[in-house]
């Protein structure tokens, strides 16, 4: 258990050590999405456990492609139109734009990387996130423990890198508050790796949720 309650753990010292130590969303990408989402899961299973491509993308989920469509539509469009509304709703509560512009500042995000960064947070990061989390740690997890505490333990450790980029973004009341959100929607995206038995569902709901928090990034922010 203690290894990959480690591994677990790699996401939040990646996304703290690219934005808060070094400020910079590059760096931030390869340590969290080149080297915990995607070297580290190659490297144990198909490396470590000599399993071939097939097998691995089978581990991590993808499987039951055609009845896994639908649900992760659905869902994803219910995230995608209550993120909006929600944040439509109370940006005046919730958005400081010269706090959040000044932190996107630090982290060396402008115009000129607009598509950079739209393309990896809609695409990239509902795909790795799902790939490192409802694929590769839920599948070791389940192994060792009973599937609440893996759903427990996923969803909690999903949300404790968010922690620090909603604290830094909002402030430390709507930074955890919006993370007790986050616990939730991972909690339901394990949920529905469960019900199907594959990792279609969430990644297509995380997508459409991630489509919505750009949106509302493209509205209140872009410059």
């Amino acid at each position: 258990m203690l290894p990959v309650l480690i591994l677990s753990l790699l996401p939040a010292v990646a996304v703290f050590t690219g934005l808060i130590l070094f400020n910079s969303i590059l760096v931030t990408y390869i340590l969290f999405y080149g080297i915990v989402c995607v070297i580290v899961p190659l490297l144990d299973r198909v490396v470590f456990h000599r399993q071939t491509m097939s097998e691995f993308f089978r581990f991590i989920g993808f499987v039951n492609i055609r009845k896994s469509l639908l649900p992760g539509l659905i869902t994803g469009g219910v995230f995608l139109a209550a993120i909006c509304l929600f944040f439509v709703i109370f940006s005046r509560q919730l958005i400081d734009t010269s706090t959040m512009t000044s932190a996107l500042d630090r982290w060396n995000l402008d115009s000129g990387n607009l598509f950079v960064f739209l393309f990896m947070m809609i695409i990239g990061n509902s795909i790795l996130e799902e790939i490192y989390w409802r694929g590769y740690i839920f599948s070791r997890l389940k192994i060792l423990t009973s599937p609440r505490n893996t759903v427990i333990l996923t969803a909690l450790f999903y949300t404790s890198y968010h922690l620090i980029t909603t604290v830094t973004l909002f402030s430390a009341t709507k930074g955890l508050l919006l993370s007790t959100a986050i616990f939730l929607v991972g909690i339901f995206w394990a949920y529905l790796r469960i019900r199907y038995e594959s990792i279609i569902p969430a990644v297509i709901s995380h997508l459409l949720a991630d489509l919505g928090l750009m949106l509302i990034y493209l509205k209140y922010l872009a410059v």
